[in-house]
């Protein structure tokens, strides 16, 4: 068994965002005017949907795709009364800042922690960040994580509270083995008396079943049998995916969120493409994706929509170090054709038919390290295709 350390913390990094108040559309520099037609192409084709899946590169760390990303969130629920926003961020803490807000004691600080410090650092999240707390704290607006994974750089209640709320349902040293077991694994406090390995992972199972076991006995809450369901999916794959359980994770954690909100709530995932794809096939063989079972389940009900862009330079996972160039996309890919005979636009959005009149094609949307040469219809319903990505750089 190999030991995941620093591969699960990039991992856990990766989990989510925030930060600060309204953000008026003029705020988004660089980006699309609020009033182009495309922006409103965008709108048009996503109006109708239960459930938008945003994506973006896997660094997450494009400025402007952010900024986009802001922009059609504000726009689908004024204009079409989407309710509910849904990170790529932990289960658990962001669960935790929905029973604050019925508390009435929710912060904006405290949204932030919870959906995560990669993108809560970036100064194009923060305006939105603070508009969600507004929105969230009068009622208006739903949010939720649907990661399974726990602990992380700013997750303080995966890291401080939740091993001692699982374990609350056994007794005496049970209780107290369990509680240091999950404590030690959300902040990976391995070493080598305590070394990560198959007897390790094994007795976080035995503490998951033991706790599962006991849930009615204990008249656990319909979140806290939640939470024990989706800590148990995320040891399935704590340990490394190659298959994408970590998805099938996050289907079931979002079909509970779902059911958990108001009935008729609208979503929009903020997530990663590889993520809101429809498929992998020609990309990751023998993974599913989140968006495969989301499609699979609710049909065209569903929408995924990934970025790339045409040329400019993207920042690292975190928003640290020095940024990268991206470099033009070559001739005849996606992007270079997106482009043809157009000038002057921010951004172009190809729809579905679009998608498909191209057929088999190179493209970055997934990875702008990685251009992959496929039919991207069949991955995604749209792709919005900047003329420009700039870099995500974190702030203090």
């Amino acid at each position: 068994m190999k030991n995941i350390g620093l591969g699960r913390w990039v991992l856990a990094f990766l989990i989510c965002l925030a930060s600060a108040q309204v953000l008026a559309v003029s705020e988004i520099s660089g980006t699309a005017d609020p009033s182009s037609p495309e922006i409103d192409r965008v709108v048009d084709a996503l109006c109708s949907k239960d459930v938008v899946l945003l994506g973006e590169d896997a660094h997450h760390a494009g400025a402007t795709t952010i900024a986009v990303k802001v922009e059609l969130i504000e726009l689908l629920t004024r204009k079409c009364g989407f309710r509910g926003v849904v990170f790529e961020s932990q289960f658990y803490d962001l669960l935790d800042f929905e029973h604050a807000v019925a508390a009435g004691s929710a912060t904006r600080e405290q949204l932030a922690d919870a959906i995560g410090a990669v993108w809560s650092r970036y100064p194009e999240f923060r305006s939105f960040a603070g508009w969600l707390h507004e929105e969230a704290s009068v009622g208006r607006i739903h949010v939720a994580g649907m990661d399974a994974q726990a602990g992380g750089v700013a997750q303080n209640y995966s890291l401080q509270r939740l091993p001692g709320v699982l374990s609350s349902v056994l007794a005496g040293a049970r209780r107290v083995d369990c509680e240091t077991r999950i404590a030690r694994q959300n902040g990976w406090g391995y070493d080598d008396t305590h070394p990560y390995d198959a007897d390790a992972l094994e007795e976080l199972h035995r503490c998951l079943r033991d706790i599962r076991d006991n849930l009615d006995a204990a008249k656990a809450s319909v979140d806290l049998r939640a939470m024990a369901d989706s800590y148990a999916r995320y040891l399935e794959f704590s340990d490394g995916d190659e298959h994408g359980l970590r998805d099938r994770a996050m289907y079931e954690n979002l079909l509970w969120i779902r059911s958990h909100w108001p009935k008729g709530v609208r979503v929009i995932v903020w997530c990663a493409s590889v993520h809101a794809a429809k498929t992998a096939d020609g990309v990751r063989e023998g993974f599913r994706p989140l968006g495969s079972y989301m499609h699979e389940a609710f049909g065209d009900k569903v929408a995924a929509v990934g970025f790339s862009a045409l040329d400019g330079s993207y920042g690292n996972v975190g928003g640290g170090g020095t940024p990268h160039a991206l470099g033009i996309s070559s001739e005849g890919s996606l992007e270079t054709r997106a482009y043809e005979d157009v000038s002057g636009q921010a951004l172009r959005f190809l729809d579905f038919p679009q998608l498909k009149a191209m057929g088999v094609i190179s493209a970055r949307a997934l990875n702008y390290v990685k251009p992959m040469t496929v039919d991207w219809s069949k991955l995604l319903d749209g792709m919005i295709v900047l003329r420009r990505e700039t870099p995500a750089v974190a702030k203090p």
